[in-house]
């Protein structure tokens, strides 16, 4: 049966001494990603398929990209700018 879906997490832990990342996943897409970029350990298995697995990434493995929250009104004018452009080109 596995984790429930409020059960499932990623965890990243990062040591700036050695510049890696521990990670801890029991989310079977993480899994899956994880076990592609680098050797897993896996802790847990259920009918062969790993359940929750531990793994090390170097610093550069990760990225930190910076997170865009718009708010509505900056999501209409952007909508609106879209539009624009949209019928300039049409015509």
């Amino acid at each position: 049966m596995g984790y429930s879906r409020e059960e499932q997490e990623t965890t990243m832990v990062f040591d700036n001494s050695t510049g890696k990342w521990s990670v801890y996943s029991t989310v079977p897409k993480h899994i899956r990603k994880l076990s592609n970029l680098t050797e897993i350990s896996v802790l847990e298995t259920e009918e062969g398929r790993p359940l929750a697995i531990k793994c090390t990434l170097s610093e550069k493995q990760v990225s930190m990209k910076q997170v865009r929250v718009m708010s509505e009104e900056q999501k209409q004018a952007a909508a609106d700018r879209m539009k624009k452009a949209r019928e300039e080109k049409a015509e």
